[in-house]
């Protein structure tokens, strides 16, 4: 990979009205923002002192996890960190969740082929400390995202497997360009990801995970870590209309569900996501929520180390046709989610239904024969199981273990935070056999599931950290990203097949936030509310 800054020999300039969308491109979508108004019991809906219509001056919103790192390349990525980020980092573009097209960030315009991008930044960018920001300065900053030993999550996405060939800045003309070694043809929706960490940040990578150095519009004022932040706008440039934010927000932080519930009909949040149960009771008293749709399933995935007992198609299939989605979704949810057959949820690029069929479905008796077949079970040896789960899965862990200890296996479960969960997946330290993986993405597309189920980026960290082993997969997902029209999504329908007819995971939820507001209107996704989005209704 090459950076490089000064007077480019490469770029494009064009008007905002000409750019010239990604191959293959995402269509709208507009149920992943559905647009909520909702009133809490609490008083003061809709008194926020504006007219109605207007960003609200100040805002108490309640995220479901603290900010694990204000490194943004080094998260997990949970909502407490990615709604931090929505705040005080920037992105060169941005997606319009009610209309699916991408729109401007710290880029004015852009011009896109199927490897490339060339950007024309907006002029006099600035950090939120004051810092002047260089088209140079973003150029080093998506440098450290695109390179593989930063170890984020985001590279494999963003970049694609080829990675990155070369960065070009140009700061007397405010342009950047990206270009990739392989096809890619969801590179612009992967910059979506690539938050840009001012050149302070990028000075002392190990202060970053506790003292952000951002290019967004807020700045954190104050900071009590696992309890509350407080943010504030500032003039930013990137912004085009700033009064499309609140002046002030303060994240507080809180991990119960029903506690989220309680502080928003008692009205002492203005904004809550909800995940369980304690939705239904907020929706039973009249609340109307929005639903923030997950990308991708959260899916039954396994270990297939060498010597490890899910690495025989058997046990897999045994453990599959255990499991029934609907009984899952309910444990896991308490049936606020959906339950699911496929990888790819319905507001993904490519969706088919039909891969459904193609699951091993719910089946004790075929259960039974599978895991015999494996040589486990009456007259055979004891299967012992090692099951990861996290906090925000309720009750799910438990009806996984309680169903497969039906069927005469072991089962130990560990549980933890989910970012204990990851560090246990994705490090080589600890052995473990199972684990419903929430393989949800930003992306409205298949590509970040090629990063967890294909060994085409590596291997390690978050890449193919169950080290599946499927040539079929492999190569369909290797050509796919260079396909247009409806040979991509044949590519990646076929893809998707593979895996689920090898049991290399196994759907089961299609995770849904609710989102409620007191007099407020706003676009989310499962993990971000979209701070640009959010008016009040006066109701």
């Amino acid at each position: 990979m090459k950076l490089r800054s000064g007077k480019a020999t490469r770029s494009t300039h064009h008007a905002a009205g000409g750019v010239r969308r990604v191959l293959g491109a995402t269509a709208a979508v507009a149920l992943a923002g559905s647009v909520l108004a909702a009133c809490g019991d609490g008083g003061g809906a809709g008194d926020y002192g504006v007219a109605v219509g207007e960003a609200p001056p100040e805002l108490t919103m309640v995220v479901r996890n603290d900010v694990d790192t204000f490194d943004p390349m080094l998260t997990a990525a949970e909502n407490g960190a990615t709604q931090m980020y929505e705040a005080i980092y920037d992105t060169l573009v941005r997606r319009d969740l009610s209309t699916g097209e991408y729109t401007s960030g710290m880029a004015d315009s852009w011009d896109v082929s199927i490897d490339r991008i060339d950007f024309q930044l907006k002029a006099d960018l600035t950090c939120s400390d004051g810092t002047p920001l260089q088209p140079s300065d973003i150029a080093a900053s998506i440098e450290r995202l695109a390179d593989p030993d930063t170890g984020s999550v985001y590279t494999g996405r963003v970049f694609g497997a080829g990675g990155v060939s070369e960065i070009v800045a140009d700061d007397e003309a405010d342009t950047l360009s990206v270009e990739v070694n392989d096809p890619h043809s969801d590179l612009l929706d992967g910059m979506r990801s690539a938050f840009i960490v001012c050149p302070a940040g990028l000075a002392d990578t190990e202060a970053l995970a506790t003292e952000p150095q951002g290019s967004g519009p807020y700045r954190l004022v104050e900071s009590n870590r696992g309890t509350s932040y407080t943010l504030e706008r500032w003039d930013s440039p990137a912004v085009e209309d700033l009064t499309d934010l609140p002046e002030r927000i303060t994240m507080r932080v809180v991990t119960a569900d029903a506690t989220r519930a309680n502080l928003f009909e008692t009205g002492q949040a203005d904004l809550v996501s909800v995940v369980g149960r304690d939705a239904r009771r907020l929706e039973e008293s009249g609340g109307t929520p929005i639903r923030g749709e997950a990308a991708q399933s959260d899916a039954l995935v396994f270990n297939q180390r060498p010597g490890f007992a899910a690495e025989d198609e058997n046990v897999r299939r045994a453990i599959a046709h255990a499991l029934d989605s609907e009984a899952y979704t309910n444990a896991a949810s308490f049936g606020v989610g959906e339950p699911i057959d496929t990888a790819y949820t319905p507001n993904l690029d490519c969706y088919d239904a039909d891969n459904g069929a193609l699951k091993p479905q719910f089946d004790m008796d075929a259960a039974r024969a599978a895991l015999e077949d494996a040589g486990y079970g009456p007259g055979g040896e004891t299967l012992r199981l090692r099951l990861v789960g996290y906090d925000n899965q309720n009750s799910g862990p438990d009806y996984v273990a309680d169903t497969l200890r039906q069927l005469g296996i072991e089962v130990e479960v560990r549980n933890g935070t989910l970012a204990q969960a990851a560090g246990i997946i994705y490090g080589e330290s600890e052995p473990w056999d199972i684990f419903v993986f929430p393989l949800i993405s930003a992306a409205p597309n298949p590509y970040p599931l090629v990063t967890k189920m294909s060994s085409n980026l590596g291997e390690g960290g978050s890449y193919n950290f169950g080290r599946v082993r499927n040539d079929e997969y492999d190569d369909l997902t290797s050509r796919a990203p260079g396909a247009t029209g409806d040979e991509r999504c044949e590519l990646w329908s076929a893809a998707e097949a593979s895996l689920l007819e090898r049991v290399d995971l196994v759907p089961l939820m299609w995770s849904i936030a609710s989102y409620y507001g007191d007099g407020l209107e706003f676009e989310a996704e499962y993990r971000t509310v979209d701070l640009r989005s959010i008016r009040t209704t006066g109701e």
